[in-house]
């Protein structure tokens, strides 16, 4: 498929370059209307028609190959990265619109379960990238003879999608004195109620000694909440606000198992949080990092949490919201692109029972969860 915009003065001119260019098979995919910028050009002001255009061809899909952006009239009221994000993001829907109408590849045409399999994972929105690496492992895997029984092909299929992203369980890495875990997140993604579900599972289920250390001095009432957890639970806890003080209370635990560090939501996109993080947990021995993140939040928002967050080293993510969210897919496509572990998935608000290891089955189950509630038993 052979993707290109055309920029014309009317939709006849615009037209007739794409049949030029293109041939007459072409297919129009959109038409709008832009001002263009008098700058450096002999064409009068005023507005001009642009015309995406595709034809299917014998060559290798790249949608952005030929793809040139409108460029902003530099007087206009919004910034030009905000609309070449805007134009990169209509491209990639008209994109996946397309592949999902155009369908599977010919090979998968025997396979009615991969069939099915491919429709669904194109809806949920699994980003192309990964698409096309688990197609040419589900094709290579066939063809070489490696797949299990024809009857189990989709949970085999699934599985090979699904191992994109590494799993692990944070309890079974090497340990080197006490275990001391922080927790990093935006505003509102439930870093601390998920803390208290660890602490509680830990002190009671693992019968190991606890401690809880709050750095949340920034939202009002914020330890206050981690506080009552610990209360309820009888484990310790101790607020502070400054490294000198998470140094000290952190010297005063050396001898416990783990140690659980609540963080304050912060803005991932605040051009101050890389030197903060520095400077609060920089060279602190022993410490595990893990994002926390939640399945309501955008893509573009989880990206930004994933960037942001990157300053210190990531053991693991924590997904929460599981039980809000419509399905996990836009997680999923970060943590294949950021190359991120799971740990554990959050399914509810009770404590602790509604917090879970994660799995590769469960992944794969809540990937498909808006199209089969069945799971991989369809």
């Amino acid at each position: 498929m052979k993707l290109k915009t055309y920029v014309a003065r009317d939709p006849q001119e615009a037209l007739a370059q794409v049949k030029k260019e293109l041939g007459p098979e072409a297919v129009i995919l959109s038409t709008q209307s832009r001002r263009q910028a008098t700058s450096g050009s002999r064409s009068p002001a005023g507005r001009r028609v642009e015309v995406t255009a595709a034809v299917n061809q014998a060559v290798a899909l790249d949608a952005f190959a030929d793809f040139q952006p409108w460029s902003p009239d530099p007087a206009g009221s919004r910034l030009a990265s905000q609309d070449l994000r805007e134009e990169l993001e209509e491209m990639k829907a008209l994109l996946k619109q397309w592949l999902g109408e155009l369908g599977p590849p010919p090979w998968l045409a025997p396979y009615r379960d991969l069939t099915w399999l491919f429709h669904t994972l194109m809806r949920t929105g699994v980003n192309d990238q990964i698409m096309g690496r688990w197609l040419e492992k589900v094709r290579t895997s066939l063809t070489n003879g490696g797949h299990e029984s024809v009857k189990k092909l989709k949970e085999w299929s699934l599985r090979q999608l699904v191992q994109e992203v590494e799993v692990v369980d944070p309890w079974k890495r090497p340990l080197k004195g006490a275990r001391r875990w922080t927790f990093l997140g935006s505003t509102g993604v439930g870093k601390t109620t998920t803390v208290a579900k660890l602490a509680v599972q830990a002190a009671f289920m693992r019968k190991i000694r606890v401690a809880l250390i709050s750095l949340d001095h920034v939202r009002l009432g914020g330890q206050d909440h981690l506080a009552a957890y610990a209360r309820v639970s009888g484990l310790p806890m101790v607020a502070a606000q400054t490294r000198q003080e998470l140094v000290e209370a952190l010297e005063k635990m050396v001898n416990l198992d783990l140690v659980l560090i609540d963080t304050p939501g912060r803005n991932p996109c605040d051009p101050a949080l890389p030197l903060e993080l520095r400077q609060l947990f920089g060279e602190l021995p022993g410490l595990e990092h893990h994002l926390v993140v939640s399945t309501t939040a955008t893509e573009s928002n989880l990206a930004d949490a994933f960037q942001g967050f990157s300053e210190v080293p990531l053991s693991s993510c924590l997904v929460t919201k599981v039980d809000e969210g419509r399905d996990i897919v836009n997680v999923f496509n970060q943590l294949c692109k950021r190359r991120v572990a799971i740990s554990y998935l959050t399914t509810g608000q009770r404590v602790p029972e509604d917090l879970e290891l994660a799995s590769h089955r469960l992944l794969a189950e809540l990937l498909l969860k808006p199209h089969d509630r069945r799971g991989l038993q369809r």
